[in-house]
């Protein structure tokens, strides 16, 4: 292990030659993960093992998000960028003592979590909103129209679905927030201190408001008081803020309607796929009745 480690890690040597790989944390086929220590403290290191566009894209943004957090701290807790080498695809950032929201590494929790780290999670997505980013920073952003055509091209919304959609996304505004893109219990970091790290930038981009609350509201679908908490959140602010909201959450659950309809039956998929459809029954509603 150590010989394949160090290995493993040379680029990331190459990048800092202080770096000393200590175990690895996650290895798949299309990145590494690799915790270890240098001069400026416990680190993690980040490789991208694929060449395929999509990933070296995704692997760009967060790469442009911790450079973003460098030079304009954002409102909430990040780690600190350590190196980074473009060429080669290597990130090497801050390590964050701490642990997950959430034992496992499920997407949507099948159990309650603490509800002092949903709202540490929640006050993180809100306060991110509210920050400005250095200019040409967070350029990912969604196109929700062309997203919108794509999904009733598919089969996946009704004309009249579609038809209501697109009217809530012309009342929702023009105004993009910054967004994490992917706010799942597993990309917080609880730290002994309570508060929450935020970490895996790569969906980072602009977003209509209430993007990251949608995503929240629907992967803690197991947590009673969290979707109230969200939604109150959501109340305080204008009325397009409030279809920006639904929109998102409408979009988002349309995708996981087709994510997990392409997964073969079992118990697990099954039970995800009743909630996800009582959700879109009555997100649509809200939809068509705006």
């Amino acid at each position: 292990m150590p010989d394949e480690l160090t290995g493993a890690a040379a680029p990331v040597i190459r990048l800092r030659p202080d770096f000393r790989p200590t175990a690895f944390l996650s290895r798949t086929d299309k990145s590494l993960l690799i915790a270890g220590d240098c001069e400026d403290g416990p680190a993690v290191a980040k490789l991208l093992t694929t060449r395929e566009p999509l990933w070296v894209e995704k692997f760009s943004a967060e790469i442009e998000a911790y450079r973003a957090f460098a030079e304009t701290p954002p409102p909430v807790p990040v780690p600190g960028l350590i190196a980074v080498d473009d060429r080669h695809h290597v990130l090497v950032i801050e390590h964050v003592p701490g642990h997950l929201p959430a034992p496992g590494r499920d997407r949507c929790p099948p159990q309650a979590l603490d509800p002092a780290h949903v709202t540490a999670m929640l006050t993180a997505m809100s306060d991110l909103s509210r920050w400005s980013p250095p200019t040409g920073a967070f350029t990912r952003t969604l196109d929700y129209l062309a997203r919108l055509d794509r999904d009733h091209r598919q089969g996946l919304t009704t004309p009249q679905e579609h038809q209501a959609l697109t009217d809530l996304f012309h009342r929702a505004g023009t105004d993009l927030v910054p967004g994490h893109g992917d706010p799942l219990p597993t990309n917080f970091v609880v730290r002994p201190d309570g508060r929450v790290t935020v970490i895996d930038w790569e969906h980072a981009g602009h977003y209509l408001p209430g993007h990251d609350l949608a995503v929240l509201w629907i992967v803690l679908a197991a947590t009673p008081k969290a979707r109230p908490q969200i939604e109150e959140l959501v109340a305080a602010g204008p009325q397009s803020v409030r279809a920006a909201f639904t929109l998102n959450r409408a979009m988002l659950l349309v995708r996981e309607l087709r994510n997990h309809r392409a997964v073969p039956p079992s118990t697990w998929r099954d039970q995800r796929m009743a909630v996800i459809e009582r959700d879109w029954h009555d997100v649509r509603a809200l939809a068509q009745a705006e």
